[in-house]
């Protein structure tokens, strides 16, 4: 429910912080129940599941940023689009001087719910 003063994109925007969030804390199912059930975001947890721990194998450590926003999110009637940026950090220990970093830039299609009223799910 979107509380009172709080605007439609900003209720979206704290909708992807935390899908992101979850993920960043590997609470896959949790980052599952901010998504429309079989739907590209909803996937996509199970990729990105895959993605940490191919890369925290062995001795090595992954740390993700963000989610940050780098456009200002659109409305269209119920449909919401949020512009995201995740950063992720590999550093390979002990001792290692390998380092890795991934830039990933998403825009993240929601859709405004109607019960309960003003929650948004990603698709």
């Amino acid at each position: 429910m979107v509380p009172p003063g709080e605007s439609l994109e900003d209720m979206a925007e704290q909708t992807v912080h935390e899908y992101w969030r979850a993920i960043i804390n590997r609470q896959y199912e949790l980052a599952k129940w901010h998504c429309i059930t079989g739907g590209i975001w909803y996937n996509k947890v199970d990729e990105w599941e895959e993605y940490i721990n191919i890369n925290s194998e062995g001795e090595a450590s992954m740390v993700i940023y963000g989610p940050t926003f780098y456009e200002e999110t659109e409305v269209i009637g119920d449909d919401i689009t949020v512009y995201t940026r995740v950063i992720t950090d590999i550093t390979a220990f002990p001792g290692s001087s390998y380092h890795e970093g991934d830039f990933f830039e998403y825009e993240i299609e929601l859709i405004k719910q109607n019960f309960p009223p003003g929650d948004c799910k990603l698709k």
